[in-house]
């Protein structure tokens, strides 16, 4: 995410994100899920009875799978839209045990709402909202035992999107992720293994969801202004009958450690 952007830029970005976020009851995702819920368990983390926090919870992927097994669950987000999902899923799945916070990841946001020290382990999935220095050192603070961090690797490969950024003169890579959140741990004086593993994910829309998507991620995620005549350029050679689909093919990375 881009960091020039103000908090209702962002805001408006994810909004339109949630249109076509994961879901965490579809199988492929949920296989995902518990794949990496196993990987923080076999690490020492203990999700079962356990109060958790989960920061840039998007529709509930992490947090509510994680619900099912711990005792009380909080999500946050930005996203009213993914908040929406969020309860829909929730409401859908009997899940009793979850709770959801529209807000920003910021000293005093998590003053207000009493976060401090309030939670067994605090969990951050792919989100921007864990960045900078003071946005972990705020995330360890929020836990009493375990903090699990998943972020981005140095992989992130999507032909649709590379093609769009190139014809405005930009590089599609992966955004700061995991390692530079393990740099953050060091000068903390918290030294953890970064544990890097693959995935993908597959995007279908129409032609316009299609623009507006990449028109999205070019002003989020670069410097340049989208020009949509480019933009429909692009799209209309990754177009069939009608629909535009593309894979993102990604390198992740799983950090966790005791809260200080």
């Amino acid at each position: 995410m881009n960091p020039a952007l103000s908090q209702e830029q962002q805001q408006e970005f994810w909004e339109k994100m949630a249109e076509k976020y994961p879901l965490p009851f579809d199988e492929k995702n949920l296989n995902k899920t518990q794949e990496i819920i196993a990987m923080a368990e076999q690490r020492g983390v203990q999700p079962d009875g356990a109060t958790i926090l989960d920061i840039g919870c998007g529709t509930g992927v992490y947090t509510l799978p994680l619900a099912q097994r711990a005792a009380r669950v909080t999500g946050l987000d930005l996203s009213s839209e993914m908040i929406l999902r969020f309860e829909k899923e929730q409401e859908e799945h009997d899940i009793e045990n979850a709770d959801v916070i529209q807000m920003p990841w910021n000293d005093a946001a998590i003053s207000e709402h009493q976060l401090e020290n309030a939670f067994d382990i605090v969990w951050a999935a792919m989100t921007p909202a864990v960045r900078t220095p003071e946005d972990v050192a705020r995330m360890n603070r929020c836990a009493r035992n375990w903090c699990v961090y998943i972020g981005w690797g140095g992989v992130r490969e999507n032909p649709f999107l590379a093609e769009v950024f190139q014809a405005h003169d930009q590089t599609f890579g992966p955004p700061p992720g995991a390692k530079a959140v393990q740099k953050h741990l060091a000068a903390m004086g918290i030294f953890t293994e970064l544990e890097l593993f693959r995935d993908h994910w597959e995007w279908q829309g129409t032609e316009e969801e299609a623009v507006a998507h990449a028109q999205g991620m070019l002003r989020t995620q670069s410097k340049a202004e989208p020009n949509l005549d480019l933009i429909r350029e692009v799209t209309a050679r990754f177009t069939s009958n009608g629909t535009v689909s593309h894979r993102t093919e990604v390198e992740k990375g799983i950090m966790t450690w005791q809260a200080t």
